[in-house]
């Protein structure tokens, strides 16, 4: 399938699916998200927290930076990871945009893997793909390849649930999480198991853990904690309006409790939370409520040595040394 094939029925789905859900007769988190992008169209975007003009670093243990919504920089030594790269004005023609990319695609010299959690607009953004060097691999998801086009990259490569690439050092393995599937809404049926990833990313001895978008579940993470040794557990906190501190969230998406209850499953040293402050779903006025619930769960816990909510755009370095062990080998 060509690009324009793609873009082409990309733009029929979603008009349909919009037309269909949001006007439906029901309540629905389209409805909102809808009703949300009218009435906000044409309000300008903030700027971000702040942006590094060369954010592939000469050389670092490991560092990450936080672009906003679930764009993840990831720096081990020499390799760069960049995950679920969403650098539009807009998601799928209809999320608004509150604050801008805290990161530039032009400043990233490479990228070596580019990975993808699930299909979803705001997560496997096409025009932000084309945005980023080709000289890397394009990892996706099970039962993705038939929604995907062709961007150039050096290779894309399909993974199963417990999927292992390995080469030059580097291992990545497709790990479960709960989400749900689908890109154009009307298509859930056809797959609805399908579509969806965790990534553990290891390499010279130094192991993250990438959660995608996902709601909670009592076994998987901690069986991804028994598989691996985790340092960095980068987790999703929002969307906002998914409830109060005291509550994991729904099926799909996790409050700031359920966030650290997955850190803590998986075992991870330190936490890195994302996928919010950027988007607005239309279920809250306040887009900091997730980062507010969850500073308040960090105080309750004592983490606050361990989880490091970072501002978009900033770069943190977590580890310096290197170490020619693999701490976080599948057992």
């Amino acid at each position: 399938m060509n690009r324009y094939r793609a873009f082409s029925k990309t733009l029929i789905l979603t008009v349909l699916t919009v037309l269909l859900l949001a006007f439906g007769g029901c309540s629905t988190w389209m409805q909102r998200i809808v009703t949300y992008s009218i009435e906000h169209f044409g309000r300008p975007i903030e700027p971000p927290d702040m942006k590094i003009a060369s954010p592939v670093l000469p050389y670092t243990g490991l560092s990450v930076l936080w672009a906003g919504h679930a764009t993840v920089l990831i720096q081990i030594e020499d390799k760069v990871f960049l995950t679920d790269p969403a650098f539009t004005k807009t998601v799928g023609m209809l999320l608004h945009r509150l604050v801008e990319p805290g990161l530039d695609p032009r400043s990233l010299p490479k990228v070596d893997y580019t990975l993808i959690s699930h299909l979803h607009f705001d997560h496997f953004s096409f025009g932000s793909l084309e945005m980023l060097p080709k000289n890397g691999k394009l990892l996706i998801p099970p039962g993705a390849a038939k929604y995907t086009p062709e961007f150039g990259f050096a290779e894309t490569i399909e993974f199963k649930t417990w999927q292992s690439l390995e080469e030059d050092g580097v291992r990545i393995t497709a790990v479960p999480v709960q989400h749900f599937s689908g890109r154009y809404g009307i298509d859930i049926p056809w797959h609805p198991e399908l579509g969806y990833t965790g990534w553990v990313i290891e390499y010279k001895g130094k192991t993250v853990f990438v959660a995608g978008d996902t709601g909670y579940h009592p076994e998987y993470f901690k069986e991804i904690g028994q598989r691996f040794s985790i340092d960095v557990a980068i987790i999703p906190i929002g969307p906002a309006g998914q409830g109060n501190a005291n509550t994991f969230g729904g099926r799909i998406h996790v409050n700031p409790r359920g966030a650290v209850q997955i850190f803590e499953d998986v075992g991870a040293k330190i936490m890195i939370p994302m996928h919010h402050r950027t988007l607005s779903y239309g279920s809250t006025s306040d887009p900091m409520i997730p980062q507010q619930l969850l500073q308040a769960v960090i105080d309750e816990k004592g983490y606050h040595d361990r989880i490091h909510i970072l501002a978009i755009g900033e770069q943190k370095v977590l580890l310096y040394e290197s170490s020619s062990c693999s701490s976080g080998t599948q057992q």
